[in-house]
């Protein structure tokens, strides 16, 4: 349905998408947050005007270190593109999704045009919503602050854990990993069923000719 949003938003001649449709793609989450929903954060904050927003800004030289090894490169890689290629039912949606964002919202169309709009088209994301959104629905959260601001913006009790710490290149590769053993594990899960079958009866075949 995320592919049905961008022809929505990014389709001259297309209906935007409304609240029920919104409904339909997110009803299952509280929250969300990076691609490909950023390419949608105008839309949704009309959408949801009761939603609030968490705006994290990162050194800029740091997050771009960060999306080069974790977006840029997993993205434009030709093995991760050939998956994608051959594994149509779970790898190949996701890749789609991500081209989407890539060519709608970020204008670009290659690994090269990537890096060479990152950063303005960061700093254009920050201007855009300290602009749009309306300051009793933004935080700006900052990284180390701990639980206290963001349930205190939440309305929501601080709880009795540490505040997370995770390495986002890592975390990123680390689901990327995932996606790929899981279409890897579909493509031989389907040769199997053609393989078997065919092995079956070549082997009944030896059984009762030789």
């Amino acid at each position: 349905m995320w592919i049905q949003a961008f022809d929505a938003k990014f389709d001259a001649e297309a209906e935007p998408f409304t609240r029920t449709q919104w409904d339909q793609l997110l009803a299952e989450y509280g929250a969300i947050t990076d691609v490909p929903a950023l390419a949608f954060w105008q839309d949704l904050i009309v959408a949801y005007p009761e939603a609030k927003i968490v705006l994290m800004e990162r050194d800029i030289d740091r997050w771009y270190k960060s999306f080069d090894e974790a977006v840029t490169k997993m993205m434009w890689g030709k093995w991760g593109n050939l998956l994608a290629d051959f594994e149509g039912s779970f790898v190949g949606p996701i890749r789609d999704v991500h081209m989407r964002w890539a060519k709608d919202w970020m204008q670009v169309h290659s690994a090269d045009e990537m890096r060479a709009a990152a950063k303005e088209k960061y700093k254009e994301h920050y201007v855009s919503v300290r602009k749009m959104v309306p300051r009793e629905r933004l935080l700006e959260y900052t990284l180390g602050s701990g639980w206290e601001p963001l349930c205190t913006f939440l309305g929501k009790p601080v709880p009795d854990v540490e505040f997370p710490n995770i390495n986002e290149t890592a975390s990123m590769q680390e689901k990327v990993s995932i996606i790929a053993r899981r279409g890897l594990w579909t493509i031989v899960r389907k040769g199997l069923t053609w393989f078997l079958p065919v092995f079956l009866a070549f082997s009944l075949w030896k059984l009762l000719y030789s």
